[in-house]
């Protein structure tokens, strides 16, 4: 049941945390922390990966600015007339360094190159703004340029052009493309991109929703890429998507003559959005008898045209790898390379051409994303459209898990791991949980890298995972704490709270726990406990010596002293020599022990109990005695022996305190005591000067001080040999103290001849 119960209090704890910790991810400060760490680090772990052969780069850069150089004369460099590749002739200027202000001619010769090689569609990462008169000679050379290029765009049917969206007046508009242009392009269109935090790119916008509504460039490229698969979309369109669908152009002619491909992108868009079931009807048709007729690269590029018009606005970019990653040719080798090195390199494929730096790092038009390289080298604008193009031709975007499964994970992440941490060994815990998280990132980087799919890493490992431990662990360090203390409270009862710590110290060699101290044994004795005992049960005895011992060990640690030994109604409690009033703190301990003590026997049915005690002072070593699997911990030194055969003497003497004249101290001016002489008691080889402690000389009676003042006589007189002197003195002190048991005792030992050996009575 305490199992159970236990895990039941483990699997609760979990849920906290977990829950805890999966409330983070509504904070979008700690959610970012995904995308700014945990996204960079599963490109990273992935690596470069291979693009699709389809698309290619043709940049525009400053190495190829300088390569390219025009005649000085304004008429001949806008016209491109005596163009020059590789070192510039003294009467030429190389190009700008920026590319806007290259003539458009020179694109004009670049679309005529890439026609020539066959590619696919161009989509020109470039401005060509409406531009003010440039007045020659001959006329308007701006004018001359657009429809130089416009008239190279005419001769290809698939070259699309980026517009930028502008704020003006508040509003958001595309800017003007010059009217040449954009009547001979296909189709033209903004490629707005997602900043995070830190101007990070991390998505795309395949379609602009809000504002100026539009599709971006690299959706109208896909579909102009797939010109081909036009009619076939058209007729499933019109067979799944209902009356609207109407409206679509039936034949890639009519849409290239109609100069809506924009529009006919948004329609399409629209159909999907607002049927969200059309995408599978429309999958299950090509995959039905109706479409087997179809090619394999026909329905994949169908399949991908679905998941484009189907899929979110924003896409998160499925980078191949850093800048360059995406083959490139120089503007400036296209120009000058044979015909069938261009064809070899472009037929066939989509083409993106914008200015990109590879070499040295660039600012202006990069942008810094998750694979980002150290060296300072973001990606290009360009190579960012190139990358959600190849995306969407290969429907490999990045795909979030959904936010209630990041949920889910977090929770089960806090979860698991404070159920394990706390239910198991902290080292096979941290074991398992070091192997736990090895597999989840295992996993994570084997979906991202095999199946595009982004699993949260930063919040499960670095938060939950960390949480969950912290949890578990902090509980058992204080669960821990708390037992060791209820133990070190428990164990306390029978030794002192220092030698506690030394035995926690010492618990690996619990033989090698000893002190050696100058101390007070104090060794007690309840006299008539035996024919008590025999009158008691078992429970009722162990009750009785529980409330007997209560009254004497508080008083023992009121002044200074620890109980170190009880062994039936014996009770042996040591003083340690720690303060200069350790003998003054001794004697009222002695004193408040016997009252305590006589208080408790006159609350017993016939007064039948009386406690004596035995003090004497020495060194003691406080030690373990024992052996295998038992041990005590008690004092063990001569003055413990000396102090029990001083209690003994009480019984003979018929006192209750007495004393060793070192037990004494500095203390004796405070304190009435008596001087009882010396004894050589059972055992000892040597004499003890033993004394009675009487009272504090402040509150003793006169009588007390009579007392001891005549029996000091008698002493004196037995010490000097007197011994018939003795016998009378003692005689007189009786008559006057007829109760007092010293005086009984001498008077019996004179009486019956009194034998000293040295000085001292022998005592046995």
């Amino acid at each position: 049941m305490a199992e159970l119960k236990a895990w039941w209090k483990a699997v609760a704890s979990g849920v906290a945390v977990g829950a805890v910790c999966a409330s983070l991810l509504w904070i979008p400060t700690v959610r970012d922390l995904e995308q700014d760490v945990g996204l960079p680090w599963l490109f990273k772990v992935r690596g470069p990966i291979r693009p699709p052969d389809d698309v290619v780069m043709v940049v525009m850069s400053q190495r190829a600015a300088s390569n390219i150089s025009l005649p000085r004369d304004p008429e001949r460099f806008h016209r491109c007339l005596d163009l020059v590749v590789g070192p510039a002739p003294p009467t030429h200027v190389t190009l700008p360094t920026m590319p806007s202000r290259w003539p458009r001619c020179l694109h004009a010769r670049l679309v005529h190159r890439l026609a020539e090689a066959g590619v696919a569609a161009i989509a020109f990462d470039v401005l060509f703004r409406e531009r003010p008169p440039l007045p020659s000679a001959s006329g308007d050379l701006y004018a001359w340029q657009d429809e130089d290029l416009a008239s190279a765009l005419d001769g290809v049917d698939r070259v699309l052009v980026a517009r930028k969206l502008e704020s003006i007046d508040g509003r958001e508009e595309l800017n003007a493309l010059s009217p040449p242009i954009a009547n001979a392009a296909l189709g033209a269109a903004p490629f707005p991109l997602v900043a995070g935090r830190g101007r990070r790119v991390d998505q795309f916008l395949a379609f602009k929703e809000s504002g100026q509504v539009t599709p971006t460039l690299p959706a109208i490229t896909l579909q102009a890429y797939t010109l081909n698969e036009y009619p076939q979309l058209a007729s499933l369109l019109a067979r799944h998507a209902g009356d609207i669908a109407a409206f679509l152009p039936t034949t890639a002619d009519e849409l290239r003559s109609s100069g809506e491909l924009q529009a006919t992108c948004l329609l399409i868009r629209r159909l999907f959005r607002e049927d969200p079931a059309l995408a599978g009807r429309v999958l299950d048709d090509l995959d039905g008898p109706s479409s087997r007729s179809t090619d394999a690269q026909s329905a994949a590029r169908l399949r991908t045209l679905v998941a484009m018009y189907g899929g979110d606005d924003a896409r998160l970019l499925n980078f191949y790898g850093p800048a360059g990653t995406i083959p490139a040719v120089a503007f400036d080798q296209v120009l000058t390379s044979d015909s069938d090195a261009v064809s070899l390199r472009f037929k066939g494929r989509a083409v993106f051409v914008g200015f990109a730096e590879t070499e040295q790092p660039e600012q202006i038009e990069h942008y810094a994303t998750a694979v980002s390289s150290g060296n300072g080298l973001d990606l290009s604008g360009v190579e960012i459209a190139a990358t959600a193009f190849a995306n969407l031709l290969q429907d490999k975007t990045i795909r979030a898990l959904p936010f209630a499964s990041w949920l889910v994970i977090v929770f089960l992440s806090g979860l698991l791991t404070t159920v394990i941490c706390e239910r198991l060994d902290y080292r096979v815990a941290l074991a398992f949980a070091a192997l736990a998280v090895v597999a989840y990132l295992a996993t994570a980087s084997y979906l991202f890298a095999n199946r595009e799919m982004w699993m949260p890493l930063v919040i499960p490992i670095l938060i939950a995972v960390p949480a969950g431990m912290l949890y578990s662990f902090s509980w058992k360090y204080w669960t821990a704490r708390r037992e060791r203390g209820q133990l070190r409270r428990a164990f306390s009862y029978f030794v002192p709270r220092e030698v506690v710590d030394r035995f926690e110290h010492n618990r690996g060699r619990i033989g090698d726990t000893k002190e050696l101290i100058e101390c007070a044994c104090v060794a007690t004795d309840a006299a008539n406990f035996t024919p008590l005992a025999e009158s008691m049960t078992p429970e009722q005895l162990s009750d009785f010596l529980n409330h007997y011992f209560e009254t004497l060990f508080g008083r023992v640690a009121d002044h200074g002293g620890f109980v170190s030994d009880v062994l039936g109604d014996a009770m042996l409690a040591i003083w340690p020599h720690r303060s200069a009033n350790t003998h003054t703190r001794l004697l009222h301990a002695l004193l408040e022990m016997r009252n305590a003590a006589q208080q408790f026997n006159e609350r017993l049915a016939g007064n039948r109990l009386m406690t004596r005690f035995g003090v004497d002072w020495g060194r003691v070593a406080l030690t373990t005695v024992g052996a295998h699997a038992h041990y005590e911990y008690r004092a063990v030194g001569d003055a413990v022996n000396t102090a029990t055969r001083i209690q003994e003497l009480n019984k003979k003497l018929g006192t209750r305190v007495l004393l060793s004249r070192p037990a004494i101290g500095e203390a004796g001016d405070e304190f009435l005591v008596r001087d009882l002489g010396h004894f050589l008691l059972r055992g000892k080889s040597h004499a003890v000067h033993v004394y009675e402690l009487l009272e504090h000389k402040a509150i003793a009676t006169p009588e007390q001080a009579t007392l001891c003042a005549r029996f000091a006589g008698c002493i004196r007189a037995i010490s000097n040999g007197e011994n018939s002197a003795a016998l009378s003195l003692f005689q007189e002190l009786q008559a006057d103290f007829p109760s007092d048991g010293p005086t009984a005792f001498y008077l019996r030992t004179l009486e019956s001849g009194l034998t000293l050996h040295e000085g001292a009575l022998r005592v046995d």
